[in-house]
């Protein structure tokens, strides 16, 4: 029996990433239902990266005297997280108070694996290393991984935290092979789907009224620049007009949505003001604030236009047609494990409203081949049940005492 199970995720305004997180909880409870769950945010609640850089004024000094020399300052930066996690900062303490003895820890899913964005090696490599004194084993499930460098501090960072012996498993929804340069023992490694799949069986939207409407996913303005891609704001703005006004012309109902982000929100409006039209909701759906009501925004499209990866992966759960834009390479990958990678459509693509619009109707009369994503699926829940189970017959045979019937006493 699986007694305690911490799913590690990112908590925040991009709703995609909760509804990881809810997917997974639903996943391990259906596996365990018995199972006590604790679902935390892989940063500390209260600590944000630019108030640990504040907080050491000399380093950033050096930072700026040394500041052509990349390798350098990444190895600087990471000192100040270091030194913010030690034992009795605030920091250690709440890793300490949420990674429990006799648990698994699972980071629970979404683009984790980075070296470009987010400083996500720093708690990747705090949660790693505390679960390595205590023998917590750790999981890593249908993680996105976004490339990898030999000469940037910061994967190399990754590569030394995911090696730890107490990482058991490491599945990825997309780029395996990167994970294969990051992981040296291979059997831990394997290509699953995103747990978002699951999103139909995790929620219940049966109330939720179907329409006509193809709903348009917006994403914030610098998206595309902020990951090396030459698509400007301006350049964004132009081709979601000019795809609303083609939908228009073939006689589409369309309304703007966003996965939840405040940046997402103001490049709706952007829109708007640019198609000389009013902030209403016949337009551009109201912010969502829970997964469940971007779950039910979503659910309740005929087809998806979306920038968002899960936005994306929520629509294919529930078999609603959708077309992506690319402006990181996981989209492409999704694409491509889900057997339609010609719907998810690139900047010099994305600028052309007769192709997207096009590529939308195609994918509505084709559907999907439900098998794969039937397949992807499994793979996820089996990968899950594989590793917990796995964990608890190593605890039995390290530990025969704890079998029940051992008999042992103090």
């Amino acid at each position: 029996m699986v007694d305690k199970v911490t799913l590690i995720g990112l908590k925040n305004n991009n709703l995609g990433d909760i509804v990881i997180l809810d997917t997974c909880k639903y996943l391990v409870r259906q596996l365990f239902p018995n199972a006590k769950i604790s679902v935390q945010n892989i940063f500390p609640e209260t600590i944000k990266m630019k108030d640990i850089d504040a907080s050491y004024p000399k380093i950033n000094l050096i930072i700026e005297k040394i500041a052509s020399y990349t390798y350098f300052v990444q190895i600087l930066n990471f000192v100040k997280w270091w030194l913010s996690q030690k034992r009795g900062t605030s920091v250690y303490k709440y890793y300490k108070r949420i990674l429990k003895r006799n648990s698994k820890v699972i980071f629970a899913g979404g683009g984790l694996i980075k070296f470009s964005r987010e400083d996500l090696w720093n708690p990747i490599y705090s949660i790693i290393t505390y679960c390595q004194r205590k023998r917590i084993p750790v999981y890593f499930n249908a993680v996105g991984v976004e490339g990898y460098d030999e000469n940037n501090f910061y994967s190399q960072l990754l590569k030394y935290s995911l090696n730890k012996s107490c990482v058991k498993k490491i599945t990825t929804r997309d780029d395996i092979d990167s994970l294969n340069k990051y992981v040296k023992d291979k059997d831990k490694i394997s290509l699953v789907g995103d747990p978002a799949l699951w999103t139909k069986e995790t929620y219940n939207v049966e109330d939720v009224k179907k329409t006509d409407i193809i709903g348009v996913g917006v994403i914030r303005g610098k998206i595309f620049t902020d990951y090396g891609f030459d698509f400007s704001e301006e350049q964004i703005v132009n081709s979601y007009v000019n795809i609303v006004r083609k939908l228009e012309e073939k006689g589409y109902k369309w309304q703007m949505f966003c996965n939840g982000a405040k940046s997402d929100y103001k490049m709706g409006k952007n829109i708007l003001e640019k198609l000389g039209l009013p902030e209403s909701e016949e337009y551009l759906a109201p912010r969502p604030r829970k997964a469940i009501d971007l779950v039910k925004q979503i659910y309740s499209y005929k087809a998806t236009i979306s920038a968002r990866l899960h936005a994306n992966i929520i629509a294919v759960s529930y078999g609603i047609p959708t077309i992506g834009f690319v402006w990181n390479n996981k989209l492409k990958l999704f694409g491509k494990i889900i057997g339609y990678p010609e719907r998810f459509i690139e900047n010099e693509k994305f600028s052309d409203a007769d192709f997207v619009v096009s590529s939308l109707e195609s994918a509505v009369a084709q559907g999907y081949d439900n098998s794969i994503i039937e397949t992807l699926k499994l793979s996820t829940l089996n990968s899950i049940s594989e590793n917990l189970e796995l964990n608890l017959l190593e605890n039995k045979t390290s530990h025969p005492e704890r079998i029940s019937g051992g008999g042992v006493t103090s």
